[in-house]
């Protein structure tokens, strides 16, 4: 079947949203929403559709079987509860929410009407993060444990993303939100996690550097990420991985040059991102993302199967990154459910 679809925000990454779905034979767009009345019409006349300034209006007057959420967090619970007031299975844009209540509201608003939902929680659907899952339940280095995720550049993220600079919470909420879930993806839901952040650039609000250590049952990881970090290699925007095991070892580097030590055996293999046409270096394992995340979710909704990161499961994932900043603010461990 060809599932009809809405998209709402058409700001700057929603762009690599639509073209992924453009990209599927099995969905239709249409409509899109944007207050900004002229990204709406701009996002229309490129990709299809009709194009609406209000939310509300445009769920009274289209039929559709999903709606793709690509606005910033504030405004995700208002959208998130119009469509299941609807009916309208929701995917939308991390992170969920500011608060634990107000994603709480949401996932409950869904499961009341018993709709699907999911988070559009994209690095565990890069290729290369899919390949040391993949690796990992294969038992390639037995159980491991101590891990880091860590992403480290100087790119100006700002232009693109201005609201970054006066946001009180940034680069925890922006990406550190994204290796939270690998850690947890690749080595199970933790127990606690203790943070330390700074800020180094001055004109920001917010924190630029953060490191997290994260102690699951029998492991420890540590999650850091900058926005501060200059080197002769420009690797935005790629993740870094490292994990041990009991058997072995797995490496993720530059380039996405992977490195597997599995009981004695050593496999070095450069990762090939694949092309969709419209993805470019150096952003296309993130856009290749996107289209996998975003297959997934119609796989879901094909079969019934429960999204990896559903808006329940996304709980967890919210309460590890407030609870980075409660950390933060108190200087002490937090315990993860602390606020569930």
């Amino acid at each position: 079947m060809t599932r009809r679809f809405a998209l709402i925000g058409t700001g700057f990454f929603a762009q690599n949203h639509l073209h992924a779905w453009a990209e599927m034979d099995d969905v239709e767009l249409v409509a899109v929403c944007d207050i900004d009345a002229s990204r709406a019409a701009a996002a229309a006349a490129q990709f299809g559709g009709r194009a609406y300034t209000d939310a509300r209006e445009l769920f009274a007057a289209e039929s559709l079987d999903f709606v793709d959420i690509a606005t910033t967090p504030p405004t995700h619970r208002m959208m998130v509860e119009l469509a299941a007031e609807h009916g309208v299975p929701p995917i939308c844009q991390k992170p969920l929410a500011w608060e634990m209540a107000d994603a709480r509201a949401m996932v409950e608003a869904c499961e009341r009407t018993g709709i699907p939902f999911m988070v559009h929680e994209n690095f565990r659907f890069q290729l290369p993060m899919r390949r040391i899952k993949a690796l990992l339940e294969d038992g390639a280095i037995g159980r491991p444990f101590f891990g880091r995720v860590s992403f480290r550049t100087a790119h100006d993220v700002y232009s693109a993303q201005p609201w970054l600079v006066d946001s009180e919470r940034m680069i925890i909420v922006d990406v550190a939100v994204h290796l939270f879930d690998l850690a947890m993806c690749f080595m199970g839901e933790p127990q606690s996690l203790v943070t330390e952040a700074l800020r180094v650039n001055s004109r920001i609000v917010g924190e630029d550097v953060a490191t997290v250590l994260m102690r699951m049952d029998d492991a420890t990881c540590i999650v850091d990420a900058s926005y501060e970090t200059r080197s002769d290699h420009n690797t935005y925007p790629q993740t870094f991985v490292t994990l041990e095991g009991t058997e072995g070892a797995i490496t993720l580097g530059p380039d996405y040059r992977l490195q597997v030590i599995s009981r004695g055996r050593v496999l070095n293999e450069t990762l090939e991102i694949p092309d969709h046409g419209w993805t470019s270096v150096p952003w296309n394992a993130i856009q290749d993302s996107v289209y996998t995340t975003q297959r997934h979710w119609l796989h879901c909704l094909d079969t019934g199967e429960e999204p990896e990161t559903s808006g329940r499961r996304t709980l967890r994932l919210l309460d590890v990154t407030l609870g980075a900043y409660a950390s933060l603010e108190s200087g002490d461990r937090y315990v993860v459910g602390s606020m569930s």
